[in-house]
């Protein structure tokens, strides 16, 4: 079986959907993905065979403390619009590579990301089922109204390719947000494990040798530093001034200029596999990215999440909800707020419970290898 991966190009994108991917060629089949920008180094790194889908294409999303305020509900607020409309570019840039190399490599199936409308193009074009594969917490029913909005907005892909229509609704939806942590109604999907990937790494020499203090994480993930710089972290290194924990500070290779001199309980880090730290972990503050929070969810560490745009509020709700951690916006909290909400998550044993049924209720379900088979007979083939 040949199957086709299409991602939207950046890496909280593209990391969910690797497992799959080595689970499928550890089964003997065939994997390609289609994507662009970070996400086409991430694939070699990954080992990955992959195509460009928008050489020499420069993303720029929107910026500054206006824009962060009006994301706060980008796929049902005043800016979904806006929002559906940098969705569509970017797909519109994606199409044409993504049909011609459908076209060439002549896959059985097509899996591709939410929003991610080049993936069910080419699909519909090859008359190939399309599988979407979640993200984290956000669910099917949400994406597929946001996506008649970025529909509109590449309607012209779609046209050039002689498609005057939307694509029909995918054959299946894989579906890795824990049982407890769905809205009620949720449409029903295929329920997988979601097995944390963030790229290889070095593990650090500091991590095994723990120091007896209570280890803190703190990262903004990929996207943030890049869109909206590291402040949003400056409250955090106040709060953790004195306190008795270990902080580490994990910034990939954002600029931490802006955040001054750092309390000397707090290490800066460059990349950092998450899931080889969180486990060491006692508590994860982050942006609410869905990697993080879902990595987060299958090491079972609470959380205090500082939400800045797009699914980060509702990841941020999810985790209230449930009773995983805490929540603030960055731009509404000071040092007193955060310093609370860590002395709480690390004193309250009722968030360390929740985090590790959480965390049960993710192991429990089936790996991305038992997706195999059922991919295998969607696609008619034999599974193996």
């Amino acid at each position: 079986m040949k199957v086709l991966f299409v991602t939207l190009p950046g890496l909280g994108h593209f990391f969910p959907v690797v497992p799959l991917a080595w689970a499928l060629r550890a089964a003997g089949h065939e994997v390609l993905f289609v994507t662009g920008y970070r996400a086409l180094d991430a694939c070699g790194q990954a080992g990955l065979p992959a195509v460009d889908a928008c050489p020499g294409a420069e993303f720029t999303p929107p910026h500054g403390p206006g824009d962060l305020r009006l994301l706060r509900d980008p796929f049902s607020g005043p800016q979904a619009g806006a929002v559906a409309g940098m969705f569509g570019r970017i797909n519109d840039l994606m199409a044409d590579r993504t049909v011609m190399t459908a076209r060439w490599w002549k896959p059985d199936l097509i899996v591709h990301t939410p929003f991610c409308l080049a993936g069910a193009l080419a699909a519909a074009l090859g008359s190939v089922e399309a599988v979407v594969h979640g993200f984290g917490l956000v669910s099917a029913a949400l994406t597929a109204r946001f996506n008649e909005l970025i529909y509109e907005a590449a309607r012209s892909a779609f046209e050039r390719h002689g498609l005057a229509h939307p694509p029909g609704p995918p054959a299946a939806v894989i579906d890795t947000c824990p049982r407890s942590m769905r809205e009620p109604g949720r449409p029903p999907g295929w329920a997988s494990r979601y097995v944390p990937y963030n790229g290889g790494g070095r593990v650090p020499d500091w991590l095994l040798e723990p120091s007896g203090r209570p280890l803190v994480c703190v990262t903004l993930g990929t996207a943030v530093p890049h869109v909206l710089g590291v402040g949003g972290a400056g409250a955090v290194m106040e709060a953790v001034r004195g306190l008795e924990v270990e902080v580490v500070l994990a910034l990939g290779d954002a600029d931490p200029s802006a955040l001054g001199v750092l309390p000397p309980n707090v290490r800066l880090t460059g990349w950092v596999p998450l899931s080889a730290l969180l486990p060491a972990c006692s508590v994860i503050v982050h942006h609410g990215g869905a990697g993080t929070t879902m990595n987060a969810v299958a090491a079972g560490v609470p959380q205090l999440v500082l939400p800045h745009m797009a699914d980060q509020h509702l990841n941020a709700q999810a985790v209230v909800r449930r009773g995983i951690g805490l929540s603030h916006l960055p731009e509404e909290t000071g040092a007193a707020e955060v310093r609370d909400s860590l002395d709480r998550l690390l004193s309250d044993q009722a968030f360390v419970r929740a985090a590790r049924e959480v965390r049960e209720e993710n192991e429990g379900e089936a790996p991305p290898a038992a997706l195999v088979r059922l991919l295998a007979e969607l696609a008619g083939k034999e599974a193996g």
